[in-house]
């Protein structure tokens, strides 16, 4: 029967699947050949349909026999056997590492509380849940939303307990009037202090504090005079109008007087209130000439100080003049971790005979940003040098130098004398001459990042750029019989980046290969980015690629850039976002190690 309906042996097989048209005596032929297979499909169908009902009940069976056993099994369930102390702990590790909580129903701690009620109880009861939270006041919330956020504040922080309270509280300035769909009563600056009059009681547990406000605003924290913060160890403040590029501050070369600059500074009367202070941080603030000197602080407490607020390259407002910064360390002899902008005035009365040697010996991390003023100014060497010489920080084990505007440096700075260093960052033009004396320096060097700026190939030129890095450079790191003690013996870690582009590159594949065959296994990363593709030898290549499937985590990458011009059918009907080329925009970065279209990898 069943080969009865193969196609192959129907009379009309040589017609099928042809535009054919069956004459009359066809019509009725296929009419008689179809009433079998009709009424055996027919069978069939009713056939099926009582197996599927039979199927359908025992499927039925199995889901209710299989829900009876799931739901017994999960009383036996191992989660259900933690107490709840461990659960807790379970929950803390949950919070973000890197930030405060947030007001979220997608992170914890809100999220454990949407599990179950077992979960949501034990989230409830762990105050170690609820002492991190990050506060957001948009600039057109409604009255009855500020309300609410005020409250939920509140209900946030009393399930603290006794806890130290970290807080970062974030403003979006208002610019503009509030659309007319917005229901509100107050002022931006009434609802700005409900939200701070709501932390008013909490002020005693604040252990660390983050205000990113307006600086018009900060003086709003005027209502917390009466309250003193005496467990924060750490304040970070930061001029919300600066960090959404609205508004630019007047730079530190504007004339007033030191009890000017104090006055000038919002947020120094809550300094008064933080007795027990250790970390500061001022970011995209503008404090004039002197006003850091005047910040009624007790210096002698800090062990972390960050003054290197902004990353435009013309962003002096944010950083201090050389004879500032050495006021600021001859205070701060406990340092162990320092972030500084030193911008380099050429009006500056500058006496290096008159600095005497200031003593650091904590200071374990030293990070400094160079700003130029003006382009010619040749007092720029030994306003540079005099902070490598004058400071002595026997227990620096990690130096970053980045140089935001071209000038040629010369011999100021061919050494530094921290021979304790084991890792090094450098983004700064120098010389080929100037690097080799840096390497030579820093024997116990680790770990070492270099973005190549290039050197002015001319003594008068800033804008002729060679690489600073060589093959010269390569040869003098590596160990071989003719260099029996290279340079940073110890080094682990190497990434440089070059973004000269276009520039002759000093590097060649042979001087990487012995580089690298030389230092494996004791370099474990090795990190090189470029502008364009390199010209690099095949066959070195080659043993390099078996050097990284060996095990060494290695990359020779290269930028990526558009074949050919956009051409979009919509151009010209919408602004570009960014009105700077995305590969100029991401120059001078240090941490790019990336091309702004991705990159194209050589290995």
């Amino acid at each position: 029967m069943v080969s009865s309906w193969d196609l192959m042996h129907s009379p009309f097989a040589s017609v099928m699947g042809i535009n054919h048209v069956p004459s009359m005596g066809e019509m009725l032929r296929l009419k008689a050949l179809l009433a079998v297979p009709r009424t055996e499909l027919n069978r069939l169908e009713m056939e099926i349909a009582h197996t599927q009902s039979v199927l359908d009940g025992l499927l039925r069976q199995k889901e209710k026999i299989q829900s009876y056993i799931e739901a017994h099994q999960a009383l036996m369930s191992p989660i259900r056997q933690i107490p709840s102390e461990t659960l807790a702990d379970i929950f803390v590790w949950c919070l973000p590492a890197d930030r405060n909580a947030v007001r979220s129903l997608k992170e914890a701690p809100l999220l454990l509380t949407t599990i179950c009620r077992n979960w949501r109880q034990v989230a409830l009861d762990t105050p170690r849940l609820w002492n991190s939270l990050h506060i957001f006041l948009p600039p057109y919330l409604s009255d009855i939303a500020v309300s609410k956020r005020a409250i939920g504040v509140k209900t946030w922080l009393q399930r603290s307990g006794s806890l130290p309270l970290s807080i970062s509280f974030h403003v979006k300035p208002q610019f503009s009037a509030p659309p007319t769909t917005t229901t509100t009563t107050m002022d931006f600056s009434n609802r700005l202090k409900l939200l701070i009059r709501t932390l008013v009681p909490f002020g005693h547990r604040f252990g660390n504090l983050f205000l990113s406000l307006p600086s018009t605003e900060l003086g709003a924290f005027d209502v917390l005079s009466m309250c003193q913060f005496p467990m924060l160890q750490s304040f970070r403040v930061r001029d919300a109008n600066v960090f959404y590029g609205f508004f630019y501050p007047p730079g530190p070369w504007n004339d007033g007087t030191s009890s000017e600059n104090a006055s000038r500074v919002p947020f120094a009367p809550l300094l008064n209130q933080m007795p027990a202070l250790k970390r500061l941080e001022v970011a995209e603030i503008s404090i004039r000439d002197g006003g850091h000197l005047t910040l009624p602080l007790n210096w002698g407490l800090l062990t972390d100080l960050n003054l290197q607020g902004g990353d435009s390259t013309t962003d002096y407002c944010h950083a201090v003049r050389v004879t500032e910064a050495f006021d600021i360390l001859r205070k701060t002899s406990n340092l162990q971790n320092l972030q500084i902008s030193i911008v380099l005035m050429p009006d500056h009365p500058f006496d290096s005979t008159s600095l005497g040697m200031i003593h650091l010996p904590q200071l374990g991390s030293l990070r400094i940003k160079f700003m130029r003023f003006q382009p010619d100014d040749r007092s720029i060497p030994a306003q540079v040098s005099s902070v490598f010489q004058y400071i002595s920080p026997p227990s620096l084990k990690l130096l970053s130098v980045s140089w935001t505007n071209p000038f040629p440096m010369g011999s100021a700075l061919n050494e530094i004398p921290f021979p304790t260093l084991e890792t090094l960052e450098i983004a700064m033009e120098m010389t080929p001459e100037a690097l080799t004396g840096w390497l030579s320096c820093v024997p116990e060097l680790t770990s070492f990042k270099f973005e190549d700026l290039g050197c002015p190939s001319g003594a008068e030129s800033l804008f002729a750029f060679t690489s600073t890095f060589r093959d010269s450079h390569l040869l003098a790191l590596t160990p071989s019989h003719d260099n029996p003690s290279p340079l940073c013996p110890k080094l682990t870690t190497f990434r440089m980046s070059n973004h000269l582009f276009p520039t002759e590159t000093r590097i060649s594949s042979s001087a990487l290969l012995g580089f690298v065959q030389a230092r494996t296994p004791a370099l474990k990363t090795f990190d090189l980015f470029f502008d364009r593709d390199q010209s690099f030898a095949e066959n070195d290549l080659i043993e390099l690629r078996k050097l990284k499937k060996n095990g060494l985590q290695m990359r020779l990458h290269y930028a990526k850039y558009p074949l050919h011009e956009e051409d979009l059918p919509s151009d010209g009907l919408h602004p570009r976002p960014d009105h700077q080329p995305p590969f100029i925009a991401k120059r001078n970065q240090m941490s790019d190690m990336e091309g702004v279209f991705g990159t194209d990898r050589v290995v």
